[in-house]
């Protein structure tokens, strides 16, 4: 019987060293390994934190080519790397938890790439924790690995002629709690997602005109709380009155997310309104836009609700069904949207 569990022993030892060197050796064979989009513990926003300038050298002859190569220390794997794009403000930013906040300071990083404007990078904490952030002259899609030792990164202008495009605007901080959860719910979905922020930065009228613009976004959606009289309890949704656009424009967006949400989250559907002037990049939008909110913060009920994450996930879901709805429905027309005079 110990002769039995001991051969058992063995042959489940071999199997578990075979699959250990079978991944060392694909690793070692592609020295590609993917790094992950940042969760919400590195979403650090540095901008109170001194940055100092990146050294860029230029690659050499044998060096490949349309690549950022960014050194890293000894023993520092993908699980100690994640990065973000702040799509609005062109920024492409790196979290890297090595052993020494200085490393960067003694290192260069090697690229000769034209879109990238400079570097730079922050010390987090005083045991290695840093952030690279890298400005971009416009709008890019990443692909990011893991070499021998360095990370590589390269930057492609996004092809948007046959994708579906939205971008996505939280107005406070209940909007940004909704981003993982819309990501999920539309994570295998053909459509293309850029947030004009991820953090408590909330973006600028130009920052946000510029991504729709530079995505050639088919929606616009705003994401936030309502703040109306306390009776309103429920999902209210604003729409852009200023510009008519034909076909499928600003009211039928605004509907169709108001319908999704309303069902998804299991309350009051409180209906449309057109948005107060003083929301600019909305009234200033082009592309089909919307203003969804999901709670009246003056409403108790409402606020009881926004304080749980079970009622933000269905808002998510409920909203990503209204995105399909609109795409399904009808393609927005490309068409120059007309003024309604006012």
């Amino acid at each position: 019987m110990i002769e039995d569990k001991l051969k058992k022993t063995a042959i489940f030892t071999g199997i578990f060293v075979a699959l250990s060197l079978s991944i060392m050796f694909y690793r070692a064979a592609t020295k590609s390994v993917m790094i992950a989009e940042a969760g919400d513990a590195y979403k650090t926003n540095v901008g109170d934190i001194r940055q100092y300038d990146l050294r860029f050298d230029k690659p050499d002859k044998d060096s490949e080519e349309g690549v950022l190569v960014i050194p890293l220390e000894s023993g520092v794997t993908s699980d100690n790397i994640q990065f973000v794009e702040k799509h609005a403000r062109h920024q492409f930013v790196l979290y890297i938890n090595g052993k020494t906040p200085d490393f960067y300071s003694n290192n260069s990083v090697i690229s000769d790439l034209e879109c990238i404007e400079s570097g730079t990078y922050a010390p987090l904490n005083d045991k290695g924790m840093v952030c690279l952030t890298f400005e971009l002259d416009g709008l890019y899609q990443n692909e990011t690995s893991l070499g021998d030792g360095e990370i590589n990164v390269s930057f492609n202008k996004p092809d948007y002629e046959s994708e579906n495009v939205v971008v996505i605007d939280p107005m406070d901080e209940i909007g940004v709690q909704m981003i993982p959860y819309i990501k999920t719910a539309l994570g295998n979905d053909d459509i293309i997602l850029y947030f004009t922020t991820l953090d408590d930065h909330l973006a600028g009228d130009e920052e946000v005109m510029g991504l729709i613009k530079d995505s050639q976004a088919d929606f616009y959606i705003q994401l936030g709380v309502d703040d109306t009289r306390e009776s309103d309890s429920g999902i209210r949704t604003y729409y852009n009155d200023r510009f008519f656009i034909r076909g499928f424009g600003n009211v039928q967006l605004a509907d169709k997310l108001e319908m999704n949400l309303a069902k998804a989250a299991e309350c009051n559907a409180l209906g449309l309104a057109a948005a107060d002037e003083s929301n600019q990049k909305l009234s200033y939008s082009v592309v089909p836009s919307a203003f969804a909110t999901i709670g009246n913060i003056n409403n108790r009920v409402d606020l009881e609700r926004l304080g749980k994450d079970s009622y933000i996930e269905k808002c998510a879901e409920g909203l990503a069904e209204g995105i399909r709805t609109s795409f399904s429905i009808n393609s927005p027309i490309a068409d120059e949207p007309e003024s309604d005079g006012k």
